[in-house]
Formats: C-alpha cells, structure tokens, sequence
C-alpha cells in the first residue's frame, strides 16, 4: 500500500513561514504516514482523534468536523506530555487533517493550539480546506 499526503493550498502557504520545531513535528509525523499510513496509531507518539468526537451529533461542530471529515494528531509543540486517560501522549498544538473515507489519503490544512483562550477545541477555518 501506498499511503500519500497533500496540503492544503492556505497551509502550503504558509508551511514555510512556520518555525522550524514546528516543521520538523510536521514532517516527522508524515515520515511516519507514509510508511504506516493510520492503521496503527500506537506508531505515533501523540494521541490521534477524529476531531468531532465527545461532541453530540447536533452540535453544530460535530456537523462541521464530521461533513469534512476533520482529524487531529498531537504533535509535541512545545513538548509532550504524558496523557492521565491512557497510554498516548498530548500536547498544546495539533495537526489537523482530512482523513476521508479512512483511506490512504490524507490532506493537511492546519496546525493549531488544540484549545482556544475560552477552552474550545480549535477547528480549522473552512478557508483551510480548500
């Protein structure tokens, strides 16, 4: 199999401003996609989540998660901690990406902190899915 990525077009853009811890997290975990796409997700360090999930189905988030078939992967920016709920690790940013289908495709459209300020989980602009 054949596991390939693509970017966003607002996230290609913008890739190269990124500092370079931040860059080097991104290519690793796609280092490790490439080789092991998602079926595993004990190869990868930080916890990885479909983006709508503990949300109700009439939330308005979960609609916008789920139609667009939003994920996120910790990525250890600025480092990784240990999670209480589990064997994975978290952290303050995350790596979004469209994981459609759970094929062998992903898209990556944006790194966030994982909340905003009032602790709402952080979902990419739509502008970020193209």
């Amino acid at each position: 199999m054949e596991y390939t990525f693509s970017f966003g077009k607002q996230f290609a853009n913008e890739f190269k401003n990124y500092p370079q811890n931040q860059q080097d997290a991104i290519l690793d975990f796609l280092d490790i996609y490439e080789v092991h796409g998602l079926e595993d997700f004990k190869l990868y360090k930080g916890k990885i989540a479909f983006s709508w999930k503990g949300l109700q189905y009439t939330d308005p988030v979960y609609k916008y998660a789920k139609s667009n078939d939003l994920w996120h992967a910790h990525i250890g920016i600025p480092n990784f901690r240990k999670s209480d709920y589990g064997r994975y690790y978290t952290s303050d940013m995350i790596l979004h990406f469209q994981w459609v289908d759970r094929g062998y495709v992903i898209k990556v459209v944006d790194i966030t902190p994982h909340y905003k300020a009032d602790r709402q989980f952080w979902l990419p602009a739509v502008n970020y899915l193209k």
